[in-house]
């Protein structure tokens, strides 16, 4: 990154957090580089106490079983993109309920932050494309335990979704809540 992304300056450098970063220093501006990040959203759906996984087609990790999931694109909110991503997967429909549990993983060039929610389903039978995804369907932790390359991180979300009662993780406020800025997502502690 050579030019400032709010105002189109060639970016300087500034000491910030204890670390030299890349930083307009165009005067009123205020940007500041903190790393490249990517967002990434599993969803767990659960049909009578069958959890949804797809069977990856592509690399990496070809073959693995996981729970359905992607990325979050830059200009998408992370409720659209998982309430995709098991569209486009799996075939199905589902709503978010709550979230379930937050990776982070270290990486060069790019750290990932991965978010796993709880969805109901709302209609649809599993089904596969045969390209990105090679089999859908909704098992039993009997029938997970029986399967070659189940992703580890899946069949932790899926046990935390089975053993948790619905909604005491985090959920989509609904307060109402004006933040000023178009396009956010506020997720707390359900206090109920």
């Amino acid at each position: 990154m050579n030019y400032c992304p709010r105002c189109g300056s060639k970016l300087g450098v500034k000491f910030d957090g204890g670390r030299e970063r890349p930083a307009c220093t165009t005067e009123g501006c205020r940007f500041i580089h903190f790393g490249d990040f990517s967002i990434g959203c599993g969803a767990v759906v659960i049909r009578n106490g069958k959890a949804l996984l797809i069977q990856r087609g592509i690399n990496p990790n070809r073959g693995a079983w996981q729970i359905p999931g992607g990325y979050v694109e830059a200009d998408e909110q992370i409720v659209d993109a998982i309430e995709r991503e098991v569209l486009e997967e799996a075939g199905v429909v589902a709503k978010i309920s709550d979230v379930i549990g937050i990776r982070h993983a270290l990486g060069e060039p790019t750290a990932n932050i991965y978010v796993a929610f709880r969805l109901d389903l709302i209609s649809g039978e599993p089904r596969y494309d045969g390209d990105e995804t090679l089999d859908a369907g909704f098992f039993s932790m009997e029938e997970i335990g029986r399967m070659d390359q189940v992703q580890g991180f899946s069949l932790w979300c899926i046990q935390r979704a089975l053993e948790l009662p619905r909604g005491v993780g985090m959920t989509l406020d609904q307060s109402g809540l004006t933040t000023g800025r178009p396009g956010w997502s506020l997720f707390g502690v359900n206090g109920k």
